[in-house]
C-alpha cells in the first residue's frame, strides 16, 4: 500500500518536470547496484568470508586437537600414576620384607654369637680344669718325689746303707700309688 503511494508521488513529480526526487526509481541504477552488490558478495566471499571460515574450522580443528591430545596426555598421566603407586607399594612391601628378614638374620646372628660364646666359655672352662688337674698331678708327683727323697735319704741315714736307683723309683712308685688312693 505504500508502495504503491510512492509510486503514484513519483509520476507525479516526473510529470511536474521538476528535479528527480531521491525515490526515483532507475533500472540503470539498480542493475549497476545490484552487480556491485553480488560483486561485493563475491569479493567478500572469496576473500573475507572463506579465509574467516576456513581460519575458525583451522581453529575449532585445533582446539578439538588440543582437547584430544590433552585428554590422551591426562590418560598417560592416569597411568603412570597407578603404575608409580604400584611401583611404590612394591617398594614399601621389598622394604618391609627386607626389614623383617633383617631381623630375623639378626635374631639367628645372635643365637650363633650366644651359642659360640657359651662354646667357647665351655672349652675355656674344660681347658682351665685340664689345666688346673694337670697342675695339681704335677704337684702332687713333686710332693710325693721330694717326701720319698726325703723319706729315703732319712732312712738311708738311718739304716746306714744307701739304696740303688730301682729301690728308689720302685719306692716313689709306691707312695704315688698311696698318695692318690688317699686323695
Amino acid at each position: 500500500m505504500n508502495t504503491d503511494l510512492l509510486v503514484e508521488l513519483n509520476a507525479m513529480v516526473l510529470a511536474s518536470g521538476e528535479a528527480a526526487p531521491a525515490l526515483q526509481f532507475r533500472v540503470d541504477t539498480l542493475l549497476f547496484s545490484l552487480l556491485i552488490f553480488v560483486l561485493l558478495i563475491l569479493l567478500l566471499r572469496k576473500f573475507a568470508w572463506t579465509p574467516i571460515i576456513e581460519g575458525l574450522e583451522k581453529r575449532e580443528s585445533g582446539i578439538a586437537n588440543n582437547i584430544n591430545d590433552a585428554q590422551t596426555a591426562n590418560d598417560k598421566a592416569k597411568a603412570l600414576l597407578a603404575q608409580y603407586e604400584q611401583q611404590i607399594q612394591a617398594a614399601r612391601d621389598e622394604a618391609s620384607a627386607l626389614v623383617a628378614e633383617a631381623k630375623q638374620d639378626a635374631q639367628r646372628a645372635r643365637e650363633k654369637i650366644l651359642a659360640e660364646a657359651g662354646d667357647e666359655a665351655q672349652r675355656q672352662r674344660d681347658k682351665a680344669v685340664a689345666e688346673i688337674k694337670a697342675a695339681k698331678d704335677e704337684a702332687v708327683r713333686e710332693l710325693a718325689e721330694r717326701s720319698v727323697d726325703s723319706a729315703v735319704s732319712l732312712a738311708g741315714s738311718l739304716v746306714g746303707k744307701e739304696l740303688t736307683t730301682d729301690d728308689h723309683q720302685q719306692l716313689i712308685e709306691q707312695s704315688l700309688e698311696r698318695f692318690a688312693q688317699s686323695s
